[in-house]
């Protein structure tokens, strides 16, 4: 899994994922649109934003910043997200046309439901919605986050079509592996949000490996989520710490050492 920033996954609908991303969640104004500007003048390529982030402008400005520096929009991954205030299907019409505007893009290449509605019928009208904008073409790719099988059973029943992604909270000591587990038996990535910041990056099995590796517990805990065939999102407005993020192909941890990670609690 992972052997180089370049690589990519195959979703279940064909099309192609990057194996890590840039989050931009806590990021705004210039700081936003620099770190994403930067980023992707690195390397990145997979972009994670979202409307209660209040950052889609900022975010936006950095894509096109990225664009006039000859990288190219189809080498992109942007996603955003339908909040709860816009979840029924006129709603992500909405919500997805909005976005676009503050983002001065003309296609998302990933839309997802931010959070599961309590009600499973809003769910199901959610995602009816978002099928109908990925016949417009404006839309590559849907999803959800935050779901667990629970919110999953209910939608997939009455799915046309299958979310290619679920983003969760991800980190050495935080995992519902039952969410995974159910989520990859039926195809649908796990993309991992929080994937340093809620970590147990102060353990025994965390530093004794940063030390083995020369690498920070930061870079091994994102080493262990792409180990665990999940797609990191790590966000940071620090250069050096964007940087050093990206820096996690040059190694891989042992099967026992990927066991003691997950064994964390």
């Amino acid at each position: 899994m992972g052997k180089s920033f370049t690589d990519s996954y195959q979703l279940n609908d064909d099309k192609t994922i990057p194996v890590m991303g840039f989050g931009t969640a806590g990021l705004k104004g210039q700081k936003a649109e620099r770190s994403v500007a930067y980023a992707l003048e690195l390397g990145y390529r997979l972009v994670d934003t979202s409307p209660n982030y209040g950052n889609e402008a900022d975010v936006g400005k950095g894509i096109q910043t990225a664009l006039k520096r000859s990288i190219r929009r189809e080498d992109l991954f942007v996603l955003t997200k339908v909040e709860r205030e816009d979840m029924s299907a006129d709603g992500v019409r909405t919500s997805l046309e909005e976005s676009l505007a503050r983002l001065n893009l003309d296609y998302l290449d990933l839309l997802i439901i931010h959070a599961p509605d309590d009600e499973d019928p809003v769910n199901i009208d959610t995602w009816k919605g978002l099928e109908a904008v990925l016949e417009t073409g404006k839309v590559r790719s849907i999803g959800v986050s935050n779901f667990t099988p629970d919110n999953l059973g209910p939608l997939l029943e009455n799915a046309a079509v299958k979310p290619v992604i679920n983003q969760v909270k991800f980190a050495p000591g935080t995992v519902d592996w039952e969410t995974k587990a159910y989520c990859e038996s039926r195809s649908i990535f796990i993309m991992a949000y929080s994937p340093i910041k809620k970590g147990k990056l102060d353990s025994d099995v965390i530093r004794k490996l940063a030390k083995k590796y020369k690498k920070t517990p930061e870079q091994i805990a994102l080493r262990w989520t792409i180990e665990a065939g999940t797609i990191p999102i790590p966000r940071s407005g620090n250069k050096d710490h964007i940087k050093e993020n990206a820096d996690l192909f040059n190694f891989s941890l042992t099967e026992n050492e990927i066991k003691a990670v997950n064994e964390l609690s």
